[in-house]
């Protein structure tokens, strides 16, 4: 039925918690070594470092900066738009914050199917892009359809990885179908770890 309350002018807003901010992100493939390094580096620092019981840690890893970032690309808006827009529609509207703070990010922009489905990315002063990072939560078919084409669109200019700091997830993106796959069993590992901790408390 039909929403009578909802104006069909109503605009896209979509937010972030700025702890999410690249915890998600796209790397040019020049970035995969270090990637992989650190990934493994993380791992082993929380290993090392898991609070007794195994409920939280006991220090905190500084994650290095990659030798090289998304801003060497020398990508605008408008060339990510381009290819993104076709498969995740764009966000008129991006914010970012913690708790019950919020603040509108002037320059960034979003794009997704969803809250838990959507790729940002955000400028320098010259407009050059400076990073892209993703919100990627949603298994369901559609979702990961729409998110698979958007990125493997971006991959076909430039040769890009794919990396989830907090899951330990690094892939490059050879294709559609391969990121699908590789985001699938992501989301799949995800959602078991997260089972086995309720069934734990």
């Amino acid at each position: 039925m039909f929403n009578s309350l909802q104006s069909p002018f109503a605009k896209r807003e979509i937010y972030f918690h700025e702890d999410d901010y690249c915890q998600q992100e796209l790397l040019p493939h020049d970035a995969l070594a270090f990637a992989e390094a650190e990934v493994r580096k993380i791992g082993e620092f929380a290993d090392a470092h898991r609070a007794a019981g195994g409920i939280g840690w006991t220090d905190v890893y500084v994650r290095q900066k990659p030798p090289v970032g998304f801003r060497a690309l020398g990508m605008k808006k408008e060339d990510i738009d381009a290819v993104i827009s076709p498969h995740l529609p764009p966000f008129d509207l991006l914010y970012t914050g913690y708790d019950s703070y919020r603040e509108r990010c002037r320059k960034a922009a979003a794009w997704g199917t969803s809250q838990q489905n959507a790729l940002f990315a955000d400028w320098d002063n010259d407009g050059v892009i400076t990073n892209v990072w993703t919100q990627f939560f949603e298994s369901n078919e559609k979702s990961l359809l729409a998110t698979s084409k958007a990125v493997a669109a971006l991959g076909m200019l430039h040769s890009l990885i794919y990396v989830d700091w907090a899951w330990g997830y690094t892939c490059e993106l050879i294709n559609e179908d391969a990121f699908a796959s590789r985001l699938r069993a992501k989301l799949e590992d995800l959602s078991q770890s997260t089972r086995r901790i309720k069934e734990d408390s």
